[in-house]
């Protein structure tokens, strides 16, 4: 078989044809003999002809070919319609070189060729194609995996993972890998789609453009080994798309307020996508914050996130400042609800926008019986800062620590679930 580059094998693979086999091949033997010097070579393959449901069947070192080869039209009569369809000449030149190509490919991983898998015949359109590049013979097969997106469905569109591999790898190698028990992972894969899809791709070279798959919105349930274009409405809040299974989308962060596009994809196995809200739902209490050059200290004031973009910021008693404030906090608090919203403005980022806090009030404490609106000052000044810019998240088991800038400077906030 062949990698990036062919070089001529020192043994060239022999054919043994019967004289059908033979006259069916005479249009094309030239190429076929040069083809022939580029794959390796192995024990001589017997071909004959044989009435198939499919263009060639494999049995051991023997080949046979179709009888619909035989014409007399130009095409064979299973060959499907279409501007890239190959005439029945170059369709028994790909015949020969894919089998020629699943025999090796069987002889090296030791197991038996299945051309219904898209890691095997892929591999041998890539092979057959690669040692005759100027007879078109993988374009019907790109042209069918465009317009299915998945390989499971569509095995011979199984080149186009190939194809995009070249560009950084061993196609065969990589095929070896894939059938002795290699893993692709899901963001390899869709980094395999990019290209794939992309207008720059292997779209190039077929006459005309081939329509995608249609784009399905959330929920979306991928089968294995596929690829699928993902258009999200706009949505106020924004959201976050989690996989459930091997698979998932490209850009798996919606922002607020735009519509969402993107590639989704799954490896081995079935994978659905959900769409969630994108924040760090529940109820935090802030325990210490950090800005302006000092550490603050907090107390009573609880951030409780809703799933449908809502933001309650519960004020009980509230304090939070600089230690040299620690007097002035056990004299006084702030207490109240200031509502306000979220959305998302990135991976793992936020923006808090409509803080009202007209409603918090200043008290004492110890018995003083003072009780005034705190008038946007105090810790409702610093709530409704919040919005000033964009606010970096990060939650792991008992923490939330919240990034952002405030007045000028970073400020970070770390909060605790609460109780």
């Amino acid at each position: 078989m062949t990698g990036h580059a062919p070089s001529v094998s020192p043994l060239m693979l022999r054919l043994r044809p019967t004289d059908r086999a033979r006259r069916l091949m005479e249009p094309v033997q030239d190429s076929l003999d040069r083809a022939l010097r580029l794959l390796p070579g192995g024990p001589p393959m017997p071909v004959s002809l044989a009435d198939l449901p499919s263009p060639y069947e494999l049995r051991g070192d023997e080949l046979l070919l179709s009888t619909s080869l035989l014409g007399p039209q130009a095409y064979a009569h299973d060959e499907p319609e279409g501007p890239v369809r190959l005439d029945r000449w170059r369709r028994a030149l790909a015949s020969v070189l894919e089998a020629a190509s699943l025999r090796e490919l069987s002889r090296r991983v030791g197991l038996p060729p299945d051309p219904s898998d898209w890691r095997w015949i892929g591999a041998a359109i890539y092979a057959a194609d690669t040692v005759v590049p100027d007879a078109g013979l993988a374009r019907p097969d790109i042209a069918a995996g465009l317009a299915s997106g998945d390989l499971v469905a569509t095995p011979r569109g199984g080149v186009l993972p190939y194809l995009a591999w070249r560009k950084t790898t061993d196609p065969v190698q990589q095929a070896q890998y894939l059938l002795e028990g290699g893993v692709v992972s899901p963001r390899e894969w869709l980094n395999l789609g990019r290209w794939v899809f992309d207008a720059a791709g292997p779209s190039q070279r077929l006459p005309s453009p081939v329509a995608p798959p249609r784009a399905h919105d959330l929920p979306l349930t991928l089968s294995p080994w596929s690829w699928r274009d993902l258009h999200v409405p706009a949505h106020d809040r924004g959201g976050h798309i989690e996989a459930h299974g091997p698979g998932a989308a490209d850009r798996s962060w919606a922002l607020a307020g735009e519509p969402h596009r993107t590639l989704a994809g799954a490896t081995e196995a079935p994978c659905t996508l959900t769409g969630r809200p994108g924040a760090p739902l529940g109820s935090w209490e802030v325990a210490s914050a950090e800005g302006f050059g000092q550490i603050m200290g907090a107390r009573g004031i609880q951030f409780d996130v809703h799933s449908d973009g809502r933001l309650e910021l519960v004020l009980a008693d509230a304090a939070v400042g600089p230690l040299a404030a620690l007097a002035m906090a056990e004299e006084v608090g702030e207490s109240g609800v200031s509502h306000a919203r979220w959305s998302v403005a990135g991976p793992r980022r936020l923006r808090f926008h409509g803080v009202r806090s007209e409603s918090l009030t200043l008290h004492g404490r110890r018995g003083a019986g003072f009780a005034m609106p705190s008038g946007g000052f105090g810790i409702g000044a610093w709530l409704q800062a919040l919005e000033d810019g964009v606010w970096a998240w990060k939650e792991t088991p008992g923490r939330l620590v919240l990034r952002g800038e405030m007045h000028g400077s970073t400020i970070e906030v770390r909060l605790r679930p609460t109780r």
